[in-house]
């Protein structure tokens, strides 16, 4: 913007010169050759004597075009310095609002990192405390297992003592009974034998005075059994060791046992004695087998 002395100065010339040529079209524009035939001489020699008069007009309008000239220039002045304070705000304003901008965007990063590594570290513990839950519901079960499987143990060597124990003592009694039921002449065709199942490797079942004692293939067993007249007869109950074998073995175990309790009525022909329930039916076939 022109605000300089010199700049002043050339706009003040070119003001005066573009008033000045003006005023003179003006003045020729208005003037003519009627007018200057209706002028008396003394009118003439008036003008002529007041020629001066547009050099002084001329000189006021050159200072009022330079004062118009100032005014202008001091009116452009304050703009521009208005305009340049203006601009100035305006760029402060944004940079404080880029600033702040930033400083929320930097501040909202922040949160969110902490926020993320809040949440990884939380999830972080709850599953550390799934796997410390897991391993300790796992080593709960299996103490309980191996204490179940301890009990098991011997809650079955304890039976298997007291069957045997049992056996032994039922055992002497038969002997006695059967010693003395001899000694009176009263014992029954089954006292003193013994029966093997062929279906079953090692059953047997073996008779005395009042006790049935055996092996059904896997575990032994032993009880009471009472014959009557006319082949009549009840087994049971019995009592049995608890082992295990292997499942075919174990089925067949089963199967020779509830048909030697299922038995009513029993048959000796020869070497061969047939075991019948309530209804006539056979549940069970045996051999004579040496006795121990």
């Amino acid at each position: 913007m022109a605000n300089g002395p010199e700049e002043k100065t050339k706009m003040k010339k070119w003001l005066v010169s573009s008033v000045s040529v003006l005023a003179l079209l003006t003045l020729a524009a208005c003037g003519g050759e009627d007018e200057e035939a209706a002028r008396t001489p003394a009118e003439t020699t008036t003008e002529q004597a007041s020629e001066p008069a547009p050099v002084e007009t001329e000189n006021a309008v050159e200072r009022e075009v330079g004062e118009a000239g100032d005014a202008i220039g001091d009116a452009a002045r304050e703009t521009g310095e208005a305009a340049r304070a203006a601009t100035e705000e305006a760029g402060e304003a944004a940079s404080n609002l880029a600033d702040d901008a930033s400083r929320a965007a930097e501040d909202a990063g922040e949160a969110a990192s902490r926020l993320r590594d809040d949440a990884e570290e939380a999830a972080g513990q709850a599953a550390e405390g799934a796997r410390q839950l897991a391993d300790d519901a796992a080593g709960a079960l299996e103490d309980a297992a191996n204490g179940l499987s301890g009990a098991a143990d011997g809650a079955g060597a304890a039976l298997d003592r007291m069957a045997e124990g049992a056996g032994e003592a039922l055992s002497g009694a038969a002997e006695t009974a059967e010693n003395a039921l001899a000694a009176a002449g009263l014992a029954g065709p089954l006292a003193g034998t013994r029966w093997a199942w062929a279906d079953a490797d090692g059953a047997f079942v073996a008779f005395r005075a009042s006790e049935v004692s055996g092996n059904s293939g896997c575990n032994s067993f032993t009880g009471t059994f009472e014959a009557g007249e006319e082949g009549a007869l009840e087994i049971g109950p019995l009592a049995s060791t608890r082992m295990s074998c292997a499942e075919a073995v174990m089925a067949a175990e089963a199967e020779f046992l509830e048909a030697l309790q299922s038995a009513s009525a029993y048959a000796i022909d020869g070497d061969t004695l047939t075991l019948s329930d309530a209804d006539g039916n056979a549940v069970l076939v045996l051999d004579r087998a040496a006795a121990e």
